[in-house]
């Protein structure tokens, strides 16, 4: 925990994570005579204690490179474009007034002109003193901030500040610099976003879960592909603190052939993007379960009564069962809980697979956090509590209830006291497509594929999904993973069931599926073509 010292009154203390509210800060490194702490419940990264916020002209150009129908201007013109083409996919019902909150937004208020928007400009010391009192009476149909909040004192009251002028169907662009962009890994604390005017350092998790916490919903977020020039690159180096990466970097940037400095190329930049809009309804917090059923009679009974008798403080939980029109009795025991005010029931004509009752019951869900529960006793509905808590307090999107985190259970997960050899090879498979997932999506993670998967409904937003079977647990994860999500992993009780006591993953049919998921999803297009330009 960052110790407490004594600042004088030009400097900001925050004994407290402003995302999560975790007292437990851990100092990393310093920056410019500042030291940077990070958050031990969310890994938000911020300076603390912070100076006073001194506005930096990022973006601005060279004096060079001022002339319209320079290099520069032409790559960010094109990227002008990339941002309001985004924006206006995102925004279904059209935009006629845009407010920029930039301290150089000269190229994308042009463009946003030509296409016919009212649009305001703010530079950031403007927004950050005078939003407060500005007239609410004049609301925007969409507002881009472009590398400015991190460089606010307050986040929170500034994303605040924002929604208050915006129209119903308003949407926001935050355009930031990334601790989980490439650049950000690569460079660590040499990374040229860390400098004191920066007091805040967000990754996907933390952003989304601060525009969450303020009343932000159905979040898109894109790698900033930004037009660049080996020109821009050159201005850029200037930005970065001197060292070995420095001089290295611009070694390799003079042998390039002068006849190329200016030509522009797609590159993928620090900052991401993310797309939100103010949510319509802000009740209690509920949490959806969903239960695929396919003959379960034998457990079904016992775990949805086990289920529904669960409370979690402050919580409203909605059970969604979807039947596959069972053989063995299920379907009868599953409606006698259609009237049920906690419940809704689904009735399939037919069985398809585990990940199309899945996806049926996600298209119903209406809770803030989603979990997916099968219907036999392998899982303990007595993990909710732990497995939903790190969404709840906004430190995390993203939860799996691994059921290898503990040692002992990374090879005898699947114990079969009656089928030894049935159980050895369910746990080679499981460390031989665990190896392929890991090495593929660049993961450490030990248990992807357990069933217990909790994340915030807001995630899924942009996503579709069209696995049937067990290769739905891959789909899911390996999208999420794409949309930059990182699951935290907590550990789980479990009690496998054999094959003879009524478990349905087929060991001649589902590997290939999942091998066919694992390459598929690797590369295929990640948003619906409406969610993204």
């Amino acid at each position: 925990m960052l110790g407490e010292q004594s600042v004088n009154k030009s400097v900001r203390l925050h004994r407290d994570c402003p995302v999560c509210g975790t007292t437990e800060l851990q100092y990393e490194f310093i920056v410019d005579k500042h030291p940077i702490c990070q958050c031990k419940g969310c890994s938000l990264m911020f300076i603390n204690p912070q100076p006073h916020i001194q506005p930096y002209n990022q973006d601005a150009p060279f004096p060079s490179e001022l002339r319209a129908d320079s290099d520069w201007a032409k790559c960010h013109k094109r990227n002008a474009v990339s941002y309001l083409n985004r924006l206006i996919e995102y925004s279904a019902s059209g935009i006629e007034r845009l407010l920029l909150v930039a301290d150089n937004g000269t190229y994308i208020v042009d463009e946003a002109r030509q296409r016919g928007f009212d649009v305001d400009q703010m530079t950031f010391d403007y927004f950050y003193q005078s939003l407060p009192h500005s007239d609410r009476r004049h609301r925007y149909d969409a507002c881009i901030l472009m590398s400015v909040l991190e460089k606010c004192a307050d986040p929170e009251m500034a994303l605040n500040n924002i929604k208050g002028l915006l129209t119903a169907n308003g949407s926001l662009m935050v355009i930031y610099p990334s601790i989980d962009s490439w650049s950000a890994r690569l460079f660590r604390s040499k990374w040229w976003e860390f400098r004191k005017e920066n007091l805040f350092y967000f990754d996907i998790t933390t952003m989304q879960n601060l525009l969450l916490k303020v009343g932000y919903e159905d979040p898109l977020i894109f790698p900033d592909y930004r037009n660049v020039s080996l020109n821009y690159a050159k201005a850029k180096l200037k930005s970065m603190r001197k060292g070995l990466w420095r001089t290295s970097l611009a070694a390799l940037l003079y042998l390039a052939p002068t006849i190329i400095w200016d030509f522009p190329f797609r590159f993928w930049d620090s900052r991401k993007i993310v797309i939100s809009r103010p949510k319509m309804n802000q009740g209690n917090a509920k949490l959806t379960v969903i239960v695929p059923v396919f003959n379960e009679k034998q457990t079904f009974s016992q775990l949805i009564e086990t289920l529904l008798a669960k409370e979690i403080p402050d919580i409203e939980i909605e059970v969604i069962i979807v039947e596959s029109n069972s053989t063995d009795g299920s379907r009868e025991d599953v409606v006698k809980y259609q009237t049920h005010p906690r419940v809704k029931v689904l009735l399939e004509e037919k069985p398809k697979g585990k990940g199309h009752a899945v996806r049926a019951g996600l298209n119903h869900a209406t809770g803030d956090i989603i979990l997916i529960q099968d219907a036999d006793l392998e899982y303990d509905i007595n993990d909710y509590d732990a497995l939903v808590e790190p969404l709840l307090r906004h430190q995390q999107c993203f939860v799996i209830g691994s059921r290898h985190v503990r040692e002992k259970q990374v090879w005898k997960v699947r114990e079969f006291n009656k089928a030894p050899v049935v159980s050895w090879i369910f746990n080679f498979g499981h460390l031989l497509f665990l190896s392929i997932f890991n090495f593929l999506y660049r993961q450490s993670l030990k248990d992807p594929f357990s069933m217990f998967k909790v994340f915030r409904r807001e995630c899924l937003y942009g996503l579709s999904f069209e696995c049937n079977r067990f290769d739905f647990d891959f789909e899911i994860v390996i999208k999420l993973l794409r949309k930059g999500y990182r699951p935290l992993e907590l550990p789980v009780n479990y009690q496998a069931r054999s094959l003879r006591e009524g478990k349905k993953v087929s060991i001649t049919r589902d590997p290939f599926t999942w091998l066919r998921a694992l390459a598929r999803f690797r590369f295929s297009r990640l948003y619906k073509k409406r969610d993204c330009a």
